[in-house]
């Protein structure tokens, strides 16, 4: 028996499937796009699958062939070039090259795919914001002016996509509210049947009332995958996301006055303003303790 979520991916592909019969397809020009985005997500998987165990890979190879696409595509569709550069930055961060540079590379290409991130799909950004990171310590960390810099951008993205993802979450979604698996056709269909296909009703005004049935429980799995998957990212992202900002403030420059600042613009909750706030406090009186007198 399928889960609650394997049902309702279920239903989703059935019902995108009867929407693509019933109402046509893509236009040309996004179906050709979308060939052409799916050729270089396959070109990164063969490059990325010819790579030499271990970190022995040489990433300037890489980097030239990652310029090349994101050239290609960032004037194109601009949720497809941000899919293609959350696919370069996994295999750069993925161990197979031998440099402490691989995290920059990585959080530049992940910088340009988020230039607007209100254009592409939550979930693209949420996933491209885990390689905007700026070591904090050791030989690859910048220096403290650059340091600044650099983490006022990687919370800046943080609290965008935090603030997004709590827009996103209806608080009266309802999980047991399930959509259906196969719509019934109206009454008045001669040997009608659940999930029968459109084009077989003669009638046109009952072939619309149950397209239009069709459709809205289309929207209504849509809308309840996309929910669920949201809670999903509710789970795990907000408390990665505030490690990240409390590790990064907590390092000099301090600058408390920007990260409330940050707060502001992203209208973060008190509660959690405070959390963030302590921690950083305690980690930097930690600190001057450690000073010699």
């Amino acid at each position: 028996m399928l889960s609650k979520k394997g049902t309702i991916f279920f239903l989703l592909a059935i019902s995108l499937f009867v929407l693509s019969a019933s109402f046509g397809a893509n236009s040309e020009t996004v179906q050709m796009e979308d060939q052409e985005y799916k050729q270089d997500l396959n070109r990164i998987d063969s490059l990325r699958k010819s790579f030499n165990p271990g970190p022995t890979n040489d990433i300037k190879s890489f980097e030239k062939f990652a310029d090349e696409l994101q050239k290609k595509w960032k004037a194109k569709d601009p949720e497809l070039y941000a899919k293609l550069m959350l696919d370069i930055c996994r295999p750069i961060t993925s161990g197979r090259f031998n440099t402490d540079e691989r995290f920059n590379i990585a959080r530049k290409y992940a910088l340009l795919a988020l230039s607007d991130p209100n254009k592409i799909t939550l979930e693209t950004e949420l996933e491209l914001t885990g390689h905007v990171k700026t070591p904090m310590f050791g030989p690859e960390a910048p220096k403290e002016m650059e340091l600044a810099d650099q983490r006022k951008k990687d919370v800046e993205v943080r609290f965008h996509a935090w603030k997004r993802l709590i827009d996103a979450i209806d608080p009266n979604w309802d999980p047991d509210d399930l959509p259906t698996l196969n719509i019934a056709p109206p009454h008045g269909v001669i040997g009608g049947r659940a999930g029968m296909a459109s084009k077989d009703i003669k009638d046109p005004n009952l072939r619309a009332e149950y397209e239009a049935a069709i459709e809205k429980n289309r929207q209504k799995a849509e809308r309840y995958l996309e929910q669920s998957r949201l809670r999903d990212w509710l789970k795990r992202f907000p408390k990665r996301a505030e490690e990240y900002i409390i590790r990064a403030y907590s390092k000099p420059p301090f600058n408390v006055e920007e990260l409330k600042q940050s707060f502001a613009r992203y209208e973060v909750d008190e509660k959690t303003r405070a959390r963030i706030l302590d921690a950083v406090t305690k980690n930097m009186q930690e600190q001057a303790e450690k000073i010699p007198k």
